[in-house]
């Protein structure tokens, strides 16, 4: 297996991201059918606004991004495996800087501007009624990460070649309340489950990665 290039896998996923799948693969991974994003706020003019973090890292060979784990709380995403990140603050310059001290508040890894690539396409989330938008960073090396006690539960690093395997992706049945569940497609992550909007994110990443570059999906 070749080493991993930096900046030919940067070059390339910049160029890929120049024209992004969007929704269509986005929905591949919802639980149900969805309204378009300016439906959406239409109805509920009174959104919230945040913006998340997903860090590509080479390990080894291979290209490695960071989920954290959600503690439990009386709230709708208690538990949930997500993306560092948040909502947005007043004193937040602009979206990218919302992700980016998002990201050193909860697993202590200051991202610089140029290392972000760009944005993935904004989903809105329904239950807690926040419009996220998700951007993406390459960092050239590991970081050390250290996360926030109050915000994250655990980490979990997962090879981003894991989103091709067919296999990983399955159908389960979640619990999203007292005696509420629903039946949703997911990837399992090991014994983990990443379901809903962040599944949702790491979909439209997947269809970005099936592009025919033979030689970068070696490298992945």
């Amino acid at each position: 297996m070749e080493n991993f290039d930096p900046t030919s896998f940067r070059n390339w996923l910049t160029g890929r991201m120049s024209a992004l799948p969007g929704s269509d693969a986005q929905d591949r991974m919802s639980s149900r059918s969805r309204l378009t994003i300016e439906e959406y706020l239409n109805r509920n003019p009174d959104y919230r606004t945040s913006a998340v973090m997903m860090l590509l890292f080479p390990a080894g060979n291979f290209i490695s991004s960071l989920l954290i784990e959600r503690p439990s709380y009386e709230g709708v995403h208690s538990g949930q495996l997500a993306l560092p990140g948040g909502r947005k603050e007043e004193s937040d310059e602009d979206l990218l800087h919302t992700a980016i001290r998002e990201t050193f508040e909860e697993v202590g890894v200051m991202v610089p501007r140029e290392n972000v690539i760009g944005p993935l396409t904004p989903i809105y989330i329904p239950p807690s009624r926040f419009l996220v938008h998700p951007f993406v960073a390459q960092l050239e090396e590991r970081p050390e990460f250290i996360p926030d006690e109050r915000e994250v539960e655990s980490l979990l690093e997962v090879n981003v070649s894991l989103f091709l395997d067919d296999e990983v992706k399955q159908r389960r049945r979640i619990q999203v309340g007292d005696n509420m569940f629903l039946e949703a497609p997911c990837y399992m992550i090991g014994d983990k489950i990443l379901w809903g909007a962040t599944a949702m994110m790491f979909s439209e990443l997947e269809a970005i990665l099936r592009a025919e570059q033979p030689d970068l999906r070696r490298q992945i």
